[in-house]
């Protein structure tokens, strides 16, 4: 366009001249028409608004940081090169807004626990997570029909799963348009061909729930010494709402009565640290909050000082998380004719600035506890997991990698 927008002061003329071109070009090129993705730092590409917004936004809180190539605004991305990454194919560092080769590569980093992922001479063997991310590189690798220079398969699919989010789309919809899709495109096309498939995709990174079985009258969960059990050892009722068995009497179908989802809490911390952006934010609490004495974090609060005097090793990394947890019943049906209630865990992340701590894309789901009716006082018992896992996590801790300090 002419004009920096990443090093003019954004008060002065020049940088407000850019963004005006900006937004001239942006609408020129919008297939939506009144409404453009927010470039600015806390939109992040995420959130459709109008011109106006979009320039208050871009004056008051800048550019989004990387984002050279406007390709949600119009311009082309930049061509595509391949490189080699651990015996895989992968892109190169481009500046494509997506940097989906970046991304695969944070993902990777830290996976082998004896030393860095590029290490050659590890003689472990690929652990899931690992043989998935490889999966993802290979796909990465992939047009999305022949001679396409523009998009790969995964960033396509990351794109339009993004679109389906930003714009409430049902599976039958989404479903609908992939149909469309893969009759328009060129044959060879590498699109998948239903929602179900593209869903398997991006869960092959990791991304879901523990089931555990749970006692119908929430007095045990049929986990650990009580995984094999078929009946509650305390209330003598039976896991099982069905048992039956198949045509030719080898296999048994069972199905159980009550089953807590627990979304287990070391993937959902570690994933924190894969972006660079969440991971050096982290240590905000303790390297750019204000300390004079104002109450403006819980970091400034007496028994936030008070536990780091207990537990100095612990305060000695201000990556070292602090979580709250919050849980409260709904009803999934919308309408109180039906008496039902399912209890969602939620774990939100204290270290982040005071603006990003209770923005609802920071809350992490831990827990769901099914219904129908609410566990009242043995809401403990469904904690188990979680609180396992988190004294795991304060007493040895867990590996990661922190995409900010590399």
């Amino acid at each position: 366009m002419g004009i920096n927008l990443k090093t003019a002061c954004r008060h002065t003329k020049i940088y407000q001249q850019g963004v005006n071109n900006f937004i001239a070009f942006a609408f020129e090129n919008s297939a939506v028409g009144s409404k453009i993705l927010c470039p600015c730092r806390k939109c992040v590409n995420s959130f459709w608004r109008e011109g106006s917004e979009v320039r208050e936004h871009l004056i008051c809180d800048g550019f989004l940081k990387g984002y050279r190539t406007w390709t949600l605004h119009g311009e082309v991305s930049s061509s595509m090169n391949h490189g080699n990454f651990d015996g895989v194919e992968l892109m190169e560092e481009t500046d494509e807004d997506d940097n989906i080769s970046d991304l695969l590569r944070d993902l990777a980093a830290g996976l082998d626990d004896k030393g860095d992922f590029d290490d050659n001479n590890s003689d472990l063997e690929p652990c899931e997570e690992l043989v998935a991310i490889q999966k993802l590189v290979a796909e990465n690798s992939k047009e999305l029909y022949p001679n396409c220079k523009k998009y790969t398969q995964l960033r396509f699919l990351i794109r339009l799963l993004h679109t389906k989010l930003l714009g409430g789309w049902s599976d039958k919809s989404f479903n609908l348009l992939l149909d469309l899709l893969n009759d328009a495109l060129p044959e060879g096309s590498t699109l998948p061909r239903n929602f179900h498939e593209a869903k398997k995709l991006v869960k092959s990174i990791g991304i879901g729930y523990t089931s555990i079985h749970a006692c119908d009258n929430d007095c045990i969960l049929f986990w650990k010494d009580n995984e094999g059990l078929d009946s509650c050892p305390k209330c003598k009722a039976s896991r099982w709402k069905s048992v039956r068995k198949s045509l030719d009497g080898k296999h048994v179908y069972k199905v159980p009565k009550k089953v807590l989802r627990y979304f287990p809490i070391k993937k959902c911390l570690k994933w924190i640290f894969l972006s660079s952006k969440t991971a050096s934010l982290v240590r905000w609490h303790d390297e750019d909050r204000k300390k004079d004495g104002l109450l403006r974090h819980p970091a400034d609060s007496p028994l936030w000082q008070d536990f780091d005097k207990k537990h100095p090793d612990f305060a000695a990394d201000s990556r070292n998380i602090r979580l709250a947890f919050a849980t409260d019943g709904f009803n999934p049906f919308r309408t109180m004719n039906v008496s039902y209630s399912v209890w969602p865990g939620i774990c939100i992340p204290y270290n982040f600035p005071p603006s990003m701590c209770m923005k609802k894309s920071n809350f992490i789901l831990y827990l769901l506890i099914p219904g129908k009716n609410a566990p009242g006082s043995d809401m403990d018992v469904y904690y188990q997991p979680l609180v396992q896992d988190l004294l795991d996590l304060f007493t040895k801790g867990v590996r990661t990698n922190d995409a900010s300090k590399g």
